[in-house]
């Protein structure tokens, strides 16, 4: 796929452990038996980060200032995803 991160950023740790927060949402909510999450959000000082799932085997992840409007943001992430799925 692809990705667009900073250089001192390593791209396999951090496509691992944005997979195991959308893994550990899954296993949460398989013990609520509530269904499968679509997506993660997690809000720091000055950004919000969107995990949402394309498939068993992608996701799509987007960091954004906390000022965005995060609710389009995942409305936009959710369709590419659908899309994604198709492939």
């Amino acid at each position: 796929m692809a990705g667009d991160i900073p250089e001192d950023v390593s791209s396999e740790t951090f496509g691992i452990m944005c997979a195991t927060l959308l893994g550990a949402a899954s296993t949460a909510h398989s013990e609520l038996k509530t269904g499968t999450p679509n997506g993660v959000v997690v809000d720091s000082e000055d950004s919000t980060m969107i995990l949402v799932g394309a498939g068993r085997k992608a996701l799509i992840v987007a960091v954004m200032p906390r000022e965005a409007d995060c609710n389009a943001a995942r409305a936009k992430l959710e369709e590419l995803a659908e899309t994604i799925k198709l492939i």
